[in-house]
């Protein structure tokens, strides 16, 4: 890996990655930008990077919007995500968009370097406690659609269907047919056991 980009909406992180991955690897040349339209302006100018890590929580253009905006129009550009949330959900919505790994924040210097190095290589990483977490969340949720997982949050909080239907801008029937569906799909025999199962799994 010779050359980085980190988009991180607090930039005083971002840029004190960079100086740390470059006092590790003096190899390493890695910019930090606080936006992803920063990103878009640097690809547009015509440069070129063995990596772009996106934070997943930033205003306006989150990281997975940002990661969907770049792949469109550098769709051999290779990006990867960074946050300090694991959730299998999101994990799972960044690899099914193209991200080449999801690395925590909470990760220590040496795996960090090795996993971006890894990842400027085209290799895939998502450390072992997440991908763990990721596997249990496909083998369970995997089939549910996306409009299904929605309604299953609202199920787990304790939504009525008609309540979900409301929320979610949906006729009630629809409403009632995507909660039918995921109780099909999970095995719940009623809504109650369907809420503890995925707040359990969440």
């Amino acid at each position: 890996m010779k050359t980085l980009l980190i988009a991180d909406d607090h930039l005083m992180f971002g840029s004190a990655l960079a100086y740390m991955l470059s006092q590790m690897d003096p190899d390493v040349s890695a910019t930090a930008v606080e936006s992803v339209a920063k990103v878009i302006a640097h690809l547009e100018a015509g440069e070129t990077f063995d990596l772009i890590l996106l934070d997943y929580e930033m205003p306006r253009t989150n990281g997975l919007q940002g990661l969907k905006m770049i792949q469109q129009q550098y769709p051999h550009q290779t990006i990867g995500m960074l946050s300090g949330r694991t959730d299998p959900q999101l994990v799972k919505s960044a690899i099914d968009g193209g991200a080449i790994g999801w690395l925590p924040k909470s990760m220590s210097e040496e795996p960090l370097l090795h996993a971006l190095r890894m990842m400027a290589a085209g290799g895939q990483f998502i450390p072992k406690e997440v991908l763990e977490e990721l596997q249990q969340y496909v083998n369970r949720w995997g089939d549910l659609t996306s409009t299904e997982m929605e309604v299953a949050k609202l199920v787990a909080d304790g939504l009525s269907d008609k309540e979900i239907a409301a929320q979610l801008d949906m006729a009630p029937n629809t409403g009632r047919n995507h909660v039918r569906a995921i109780l099909v799909k999970s095995g719940a025999e009623n809504r109650t056991k369907f809420a503890v199962m995925f707040r359990e799994s969440m």
